[in-house]
């Protein structure tokens, strides 16, 4: 029998809010059945207490919310073709991490001629698991022109050793890369996209890197 405490969650969130600028918006990590502690009854906890987005890794997890009244926007980590009716008719925004799928699911929603639709960019800033690298910035702006409809709504990274003293020179060296690739994508795009970067240890020992969000 496992008991999740809400009262205990609740407060955790109050923790890191208290570490935040008052205008820096939160995003909730509640994949994987929200790490097993139920990914319904945290994700209503959250929009009660008003984070301004949630993330699941898979679009089903999604669905899962939405059907269960969550209105929150919702990001998803990784998109599928195979899901991509199922991310619109939600109204679940993905991840864009690289080429494939950048233009895989910009092809989807020209076809849908539906007007714009929301997605996140991923930036690998070090980690070295998804997302654009710097080396890769003409195409992403390629990509970005040949679909037009697909309306960026943030931009993000992931730090490889954020919780770590030994990694502190490398996740600065992450957030500075983050920056300027960042700064490039507003400066094409003629407007201010939220920015995120930090994750919980993060938060804790960068917090003068909250962008615009944290995770």
């Amino acid at each position: 029998r496992l008991e999740v405490n809400l009262d205990a969650l609740q407060h955790n969130l109050n923790f890191y809010r208290s570490l935040l600028q008052p205008k820096t918006k939160i995003m909730v990590m509640v994949k994987a059945f929200a790490y097993g502690s139920g990914s319904y009854e945290v994700a209503r906890l959250l929009q009660y207490n008003r984070v301004d987005y949630l993330a699941v890794a898979y679009t089903d997890e999604g669905v899962e919310l939405r059907q269960k009244g969550i209105r929150l926007p919702i990001m998803v980590m990784n998109p599928s073709p195979e899901t991509f009716a199922k991310l619109v008719e939600y109204r679940l925004e993905p991840e864009l991490y690289n080429e494939r799928i950048f233009r895989s699911f910009g092809t989807f929603i020209k076809g849908k001629n539906s007007g714009q639709f929301p997605v996140h960019i991923k930036f690998d800033t070090g980690m070295r698991r998804l997302g654009f690298e710097q080396k890769e910035w003409e195409m992403l702006k390629a990509l970005c022109l040949e679909f037009p409809s697909l309306q960026i709504q943030t931009a993000f990274t992931h730090l490889a050793g954020s919780d770590g003293d030994e990694h502190q020179a490398f996740s600065i060296g992450q957030l500075e890369n983050f920056q300027s690739m960042a700064s490039q994508l507003e400066g094409f795009l003629g407007r201010e996209i939220i920015k995120h970067a930090l994750n919980s240890p993060g938060i804790t020992r960068f917090p003068n890197w909250q962008f615009d969000m944290v995770r």
